[in-house]
């Protein structure tokens, strides 16, 4: 049965790609085994987007250092400050850092995913008074120029960032990109003294989680990419059982339209509080 879905599906994709240029998103029944047969999905170790970020970064630092509204994402054309939904997504990373570091002179962060350090900059830019040790975990490209901007932090291009704990730990759309994504969260849920936070993650409501995959040409990227719309209820129940308490969910605003999904998503994002004590 499922196979005959499979090639209904397929079938419907050729018809349909007949009629359009370009499906950016689209839904994957295969799963991750989609990749193993289509070799432009190269993920995001690629050349063209450490190109545009180093293009951009000029950008994003000025925006940084002055006093205008952080309406503004390192991902945008970066040509204005005052997009509502990246605001939105900045200052409720202000409320939940704030939260994290309350009371703290020194703070140390896991930024799982974190490209080459914009939330470092950007949680200077929120709490100039805290001194920040910052430890950013992405693929060997990112992480490499991330490490020569930031010389004095710690970027990693594997998961050895796993093995000691953090004052605060977070992960901004980066936990769908992984295929084991309950051993990613308990990692994650493991490494964080207090707080977690799981943020620009596709959400469905009423199907079970499923695989899409990003083409993500028009923002110069030469590759794509395949990622779950995660089921709200099977990623918090498995949070549950790592031992994190879900403390305040948020809307990010995303709601990119899947070819041929089961359910449409909306990107959410999840503040957690660690229930077991190391001691436990």
């Amino acid at each position: 049965m499922k196979k005959s879905f499979i090639k209904l599906l397929n079938f419907a994709k050729k018809i349909s790609r007949k009629h359009t240029t370009f499906i950016e998103w689209e839904y994957i029944p295969e799963g991750w085994d989609y990749a193993k047969a289509h070799p432009e999905v190269k993920g995001w170790n690629v050349p063209e987007i450490l190109k545009r970020y180093k293009q951009k970064w000029s950008s994003f630092v000025a925006f940084m250092e002055n006093s205008e509204p952080l309406g503004i994402s390192h991902e945008s054309e970066l040509t204005s400050n005052t997009d509502i939904k990246f605001h939105n997504i900045n200052i409720t990373f202000a409320y939940v850092l704030s939260l994290a570091a309350h009371k703290k002179e020194r703070f140390s962060i896991l930024d799982w995913g974190g490209g080459i350090g914009h939330y470092y900059l950007l949680a200077k830019t929120l709490l100039p008074k805290v001194q920040i040790e910052y430890h950013c975990k992405d693929v060997p490209q990112l992480a490499e120029y991330g490490a020569q901007l930031f010389p004095e932090h710690h970027f990693y291009a594997d998961d050895s960032c796993l093995k000691r704990t953090y004052d605060f730990v977070m992960a901004s759309t980066s936990l769908q990109y992984v295929e084991d994504w309950q051993s990613l969260l308990s990692g994650l849920a493991k490494a964080t003294k207090k707080y977690l936070y799981i943020t620009g993650l596709p959400i469905v409501l009423n199907v079970p989680s499923f695989v899409f995959i990003q083409r993500p040409h028009s923002y110069g990227y030469n590759t794509e990419y395949l990622g779950w719309c995660l089921n709200k209820k099977e990623f918090l129940s498995w949070a549950e059982r790592q031992g994190i308490k879900l403390i305040r969910e948020f809307i990010v605003g995303d709601k990119p339209h899947i070819r041929f999904a089961t359910e449409q998503n909306e990107y959410r994002g999840f503040l957690f509080e660690r229930t077991i004590k190391d001691s436990d």
